[in-house]
């Protein structure tokens, strides 16, 4: 009764997001993009997403009465190692992007408290990841992170957020934050990562191991691997490698951020030898390591983009208007200015007519002075056009 991945669990069965891909006037799990967050729904798009949420309003009650929990553990065992099957990610992402199509709807038809509450829904989903020790189930759960900080983007510029839901959702993306900033969610992942990779050089076979690390790889290269192994001393050599590479990216991570990015070259350092060395079990397991804190700056950026746009809103709350610049919101509403994770430096923001633009750099590490990212670059950008009256 503690758990909230069991009810968690229970709202996955309870989706019913079937057909949805194919519906024409749906976003998000339909075929429209995200709506533009100052623009009204048009009727075809607001219908359809009535009966969608309608639909699923089950599972949000599920996914609710789990967001009143703090712990969770989905029912894995660990013990099947690198063949282990991790069937509820695809349904967090799909729960999460529910709740914000709620939160949208929620939002448009005025309903302050309900939307924050949805808001909340996709951030306790991310939470519900939190000590699950592997990597792809803290790229998921960063992935949940920026679905709610869009969702919150989505939502304050469509209605006006009750005080008690303001400090609720302060309160939320305050401690995800502090999980982040710590760092603790990639290093369990790191070390169950270490722990699943070493247990394979112990268990598996020759053929096995280079089967699995190179997946990717040609025949060719894939027989070079073989040989390599069958050679004396070279399993071990590869396993002392690797347990070094892992007690050195462990090492680097005790750094807050911008030096934590430090990480990502020391991983990279290591593939770069590992593969000129013809370590190839190495140069294959590595490589997914080196995104590893680039995506944790970015869940940082995204939560540090919400807080202070919930601080933001609590100001105009009390004053009636968005402050001249952020050190208007310390201490009452934020205890510092956030920074961007990338370089240090404080989030950007200025007042654009009635409303604002707050961004931060992105993993190019370019000021693009407030153009919203695309995959080719840009900023890290939330922002309010015509905030709705008080």
């Amino acid at each position: 009764g503690q758990n909230a991945a069991s009810f968690n669990l229970q709202g996955f069965q309870a989706l019913q997001i079937s057909g949805a891909a194919q519906n024409a006037n749906l976003p998000i799990l339909g075929k429209l993009p995200p709506p533009f967050p100052f623009t009204p729904l048009p009727s075809p798009v607001k219908s359809a997403l009535t009966a969608f949420v309608q639909g699923n309003r089950d599972a949000l009650q599920f996914f609710a009465q789990g967001a009143q929990h703090e712990q969770s553990r989905y029912p894995l065992d660990f013990n099947q190692g690198q063949q282990l099957q991790l069937p509820h990610l695809p349904k967090i992402k799909s729960g999460t992007q529910v709740a914000e199509m709620a939160a949208i709807l929620d939002a448009e038809d005025k309903q302050g408290k309900q939307a924050a509450d949805d808001v909340l829904l996709t951030l306790a989903l991310a939470r519900s990841l939190n000590a699950e020790p592997m990597l792809i189930s803290q790229m998921v759960r960063v992935a949940s992170v920026a679905i709610a900080a869009a969702s919150l983007e989505q939502v304050m510029n469509r209605t006006t957020l009750p005080p008690e839901s303001l400090s609720e959702l302060s309160k939320a993306f305050q401690s995800m934050e502090n999980y982040d900033a710590q760092g603790e969610g990639f290093n369990r992942s790191l070390i169950g990562e270490k722990v699943t990779v070493m247990a394979a050089f112990k268990q598996a076979g020759v053929q096995e191991l280079a089967a699995f690390a190179a997946q990717d790889a040609t025949d060719e290269q894939r027989q070079r691997m073989v040989q390599l192994l069958k050679q004396p001393g070279g399993l071990k050599e590869e396993q002392d490698y690797l347990e070094t590479t892992f007690g050195q990216f462990l090492a680097a991570r005790k750094e807050d951020f911008p030096g934590r990015l430090t990480d990502a070259a020391v991983v990279q350092q290591r593939t770069a030898e590992a593969k000129s060395g013809v370590l190839l079990l190495n140069n294959s397991w590595l490589t997914g390591y080196t995104n590893v804190v680039s995506l944790e700056a970015r869940c940082l950026a995204n939560l540090h983009l919400a807080m202070t746009a919930v601080a933001l809103e609590q100001f105009r709350a009390a004053h009636n208007q968005y402050p001249a610049n952020l050190s208007e919101l310390t201490p009452n509403y934020l205890n510092a200015v956030p920074s961007y994770p990338f370089d240090g430096r404080p989030l950007r923001y200025r007042k654009q007519n009635a409303g604002y633009l707050l961004y931060s750099i992105g993993p190019d590490l370019k000021d693009d002075g407030g153009k919203r990212m695309t995959a080719r670059g840009g900023d890290m950008v939330f922002t309010v056009v015509t905030p709705p009256p008080q």
